[in-house]
């Protein structure tokens, strides 16, 4: 049997890791799209605050924070957490979509509703619960796409508890961001699609107030996401000569540009993540032009947002930069 796995009563932040089985490369492009999805969802329904994280093709990091009493969240945010997991089906342990939950809850203290809360709460909150469920939603997902049985995971996941200093939290995020560089997969954090930091520049706001938190300061989440990106490029920097290592020119740049993504790159960035599941456009093409007309066409639209939106530079002003042919401010 494993130990006891260490656990604070208190708002605590953890590093989780897991391994697929016998080291198997599991975990390709859209696998690894798939997981990045169940992390989200899994994280919602937990109540935990992700922080970021980087899926390999062997294994995964994940660093959480988690605050235990989050998990008796009243029924309207039981309902919501609920559905972010489960989506509009009914979950097989208790027969019931989000709108079926919804009416039980309504009663009250009736029996059923008290069992179910009950039973919702016991998952929320706790770290072991968390990776339970990521991990179960996955691999049913996995086995069922693939034809496949069994598990997918090797041995009980790991997790440290890290103490709740932004300092230390920052060391352990960057270490986790620059997975993808040590194993040569990218040269910089930012070209690696499945890591937290690669996802918060592209537009993730949670990620980016998460990430943020762990460079404080008074110059609000640009500064302090720039000052987090040095931190990484730094340790990347100092690393051993060799494969797996931040070049002295990009973390030259990086020093240059006082840690800020240049506007070219957060356009390919968020261009990357904004057109997922999503309608992107000039903002007349998606209120008065072809992208309404065909959003109207739908039941339920999927979320949409303008290209000036999403860059925050007027679409020419963003084309030029992005194609190179404009300076940089």
């Amino acid at each position: 049997m494993g130990q006891n796995r260490l656990k604070s009563e208190n708002i605590s932040v953890y590093h989780l890791y897991t391994r697929i089985v016998h080291k198997r490369r599991l975990l390709a492009d859209v696998q690894r799209e798939v997981w990045v999805a169940a992390l989200h969802r899994a994280a919602h329904f937990s109540g935990v605050e992700l922080i970021t994280y980087c899926a390999m093709q062997t294994h995964a990091h994940i660093l959480v924070r988690v605050d235990p009493t989050a998990r008796e969240c009243d029924d309207t945010e039981l309902v919501s957490r609920f559905e972010a997991l489960y989506g509009r089906s009914r979950a097989a342990w208790c027969r019931l979509n989000a709108r079926e939950l919804a009416a039980v809850l309504a009663e009250g203290d009736s029996t059923r509703a008290i069992d179910l809360r009950k039973r919702l709460w016991q998952r929320m909150g706790d770290i072991s619960e968390f990776m339970r469920t990521l991990k179960q939603r996955y691999t049913k997902w996995f086995n069922h796409t693939y034809d496949t049985e069994g598990t997918l995971w090797a041995e009980r996941f790991g997790s440290v508890l890290v103490e709740d200093n932004s300092a230390i939290v920052a060391l352990v995020a960057a270490y986790i961001d620059l997975n993808p560089v040590r194993a040569g997969l990218a040269a910089l954090p930012e070209q690696y699609r499945w890591c937290g930091y690669a996802e918060a520049m592209g537009g993730n706001k949670d990620l980016r107030a998460s990430l943020a938190k762990c460079r404080p300061g008074d110059g609000g989440v640009d500064e302090a996401m720039a000052q987090y990106r040095l931190l990484m490029l730094g340790r990347g920097a100092s690393r051993k000569e060799g494969a797996g290592q931040v070049d002295a020119a990009s973390l030259e740049h990086a020093l240059a540009e006082g840690g800020e993504l240049p506007p070219h790159e957060l356009l390919r960035l968020r261009l990357s993540f904004m057109t997922r599941g999503r309608a992107l456009g000039t903002e007349a093409w998606m209120s008065e032009g072809g992208g309404a007309h065909a959003l109207e066409k739908l039941s339920k639209p999927p979320k949409a947002a303008p290209v000036e939106m999403v860059t925050g530079l007027p679409l020419a002003v963003a084309n030029a930069r992005a194609a190179g042919r404009a300076e940089m401010p």
